[in-house]
């Protein structure tokens, strides 16, 4: 693990507040898992977080908190928040798993409290 893969897990989760990460540093094959029971190519989680970002008012802002490494991967505990347009607030609590594979990241798994997503965001926009 080096202080540029920490860079790099570090700047994707910033962009998550753009609604975009399509262009953070990934491997061709590299996969979004979610808790929720779903995985994800890039593509298409990157078109879910706009669907997902398009419902807030300023984004979604991940705040990184304890960091932990072990060979390729990451590990980071993090907070979000966020005032929807419906007017809820979404404020979830995450553990991010990022591996990489030599300068890219090939996977990241994403744990959060599902139902608070769901309950909070109309999952059928878009």
């Amino acid at each position: 693990m080096t202080d540029q893969h920490q860079e790099k897990a570090l700047a994707l989760l910033a962009k998550i507040k753009t609604g975009t990460i399509k262009d953070a540093a990934f491997t061709e094959d590299a996969i979004w898992w979610w808790n929720g029971g779903m995985s994800f190519p890039i593509t298409e989680f990157d078109a879910l977080l706009g669907q997902l970002h398009a419902q807030t008012m300023e984004g979604i802002a991940i705040t990184p908190g304890l960091i932990m490494t072990q060979g390729d991967s990451l590990m980071i505990e993090a907070t979000s928040a966020s005032l929807l347009k419906n007017g809820k607030q979404y404020a979830n609590r995450y553990i991010f798993l990022i591996h990489f594979d030599g300068d890219c990241i090939r996977e990241v798994r994403e744990y959060s409290d599902t139902a608070h997503v769901i309950a909070t965001f109309d999952m059928g926009a878009g």
